[in-house]
């Protein structure tokens, strides 16, 4: 029950990535189109930009479930699948790690960002911890979804991203 929550989370998490990806190019088309007529859309490449890191976090936790993350596993093929599974588990404890502490101080940075009411520099002014509330969100899921799959191997099931990778190489 909890992984289709995940799963639809993740999923919608997937969707608004693509939304931000359909924002930068509607920006890009607006801002050639204004430049015509010889005027500029203010900030529309530091939405753009903001646009591009929203995609590129909130995109995480769905690409590597499905599967799209790139892997090498060159060495761990010619493991036995034993070893194959520890090295898994092992794997998945240092990204989880390492995600987490992101996660955390990605959060904490919007939390500041909040506190101190900081501002962009830009020509239109707004409150940065808008932006970057998509990495928080983003790594968060992100970290969500590796330690889902590290408690489906260490419970002994396939994860999530080998499960979903032959539908995405189908």
């Amino acid at each position: 029950m909890f992984g289709k929550f995940l799963d639809r989370l993740f999923t919608w998490s997937g969707y608004l990535a693509g939304v931000f990806l359909v924002t930068i190019a509607i920006l890009v088309v607006a801002q050639i189109v204004a430049r015509w007529f010889n005027t500029q859309i203010p900030s529309a490449d530091e939405f753009a930009g903001y646009s591009l890191a929203a995609s590129s976090f909130l995109g995480l936790a769905y690409s590597f479930r499905s599967g799209s993350h790139i892997r090498v596993t060159l060495l761990t093929d010619r493991l036995s699948s034993k070893i194959q599974r520890v090295m898994l588990i092992v794997i998945l404890i240092f990204a989880f790690a390492m995600i987490a502490i992101w996660a955390f101080n990605s959060i904490a940075l919007v939390h500041e960002s909040w506190q101190y009411k900081e501002v962009s520099t830009g020509i239109l002014k707004y409150p940065l911890w808008i932006p970057q509330l998509s990495m928080g969100i983003g790594v968060t899921l992100f970290c969500l979804a590796i330690l889902e799959d590290l408690v489906n191997v260490i419970r002994g099931k396939e994860p999530n991203f080998e499960k979903n990778k032959e539908q995405v190489m189908d």
